[in-house]
């Protein structure tokens, strides 16, 4: 009778999952910020798991796949210094280094701009725009640090990478923008 009831309840696992799709892996993807674009819908981040598509963790999928390339981006605050701060992660180039740390590699005056959104009913729109001043790129890291004094009414917000100068008419664009999660903030202590 146990043998009946484990063949059984084994049964109706692999029924339910037969419904289940599969996370598709890296070479499925166009791109690295196709890649990121599927990572980022459905929930990834360094501490949330999609299928094998970040491997070490730090919320950039497939980091082996060609360009364009999207990074990872993060918001927090603090409560006792009264700024918001946080980190872009961006993907190695085979070339060596990290790809779009400061934007387009085409122009000099080309870095990356932030948007820092607070999400409220109807249209989003930016509480500021940071283009360089406040960012810091750190080569060596792969990771675009950045930091602005405004003070925080509690809410949920998120930040959004892009560059100040696009390619076009250049060919298309290798470091198109991407955002982070929204995050409610400021967090429980």
């Amino acid at each position: 009778m146990a043998l009946a009831t484990l063949l059984g309840v084994l049964g109706i696992w692999a029924l339910a999952g037969a419904g289940v799709a599969a996370v598709p892996k890296c070479p499925s993807f166009g791109s690295q910020a196709e890649a990121q674009d599927y990572f980022f819908e459905m929930g990834g981040s360094p501490t949330r798991k999609v299928g094998g598509l970040d491997g070490d963790r730090d919320g950039v999928a497939c980091e082996e796949l060609a360009g364009p390339y999207k990074g990872y981006a993060t918001v927090a605050y603090s409560s006792n210094k009264n700024f918001f701060y946080g980190t872009a992660s961006m993907p190695p180039i085979p070339a060596g280094g990290f790809a779009c740390l400061e934007g387009n590699r085409r122009f000099d005056d080309g870095p990356r701009v932030l948007h820092l959104y607070l999400v409220k009913p109807g249209p989003d729109r930016p509480l500021l725009d940071i283009y360089g001043a406040g960012t810091e790129a750190r080569p060596a890291s792969g990771r675009l640090f950045w930091k602005v004094n405004k003070p925080l009414v509690t809410g949920s917000y998120y930040v959004v990478f892009e560059e100040r100068v696009p390619l076009s008419p250049y060919g298309r664009n290798e470091c198109p923008g991407f955002e982070s999660h929204p995050t409610a903030l400021p967090k429980p202590r």
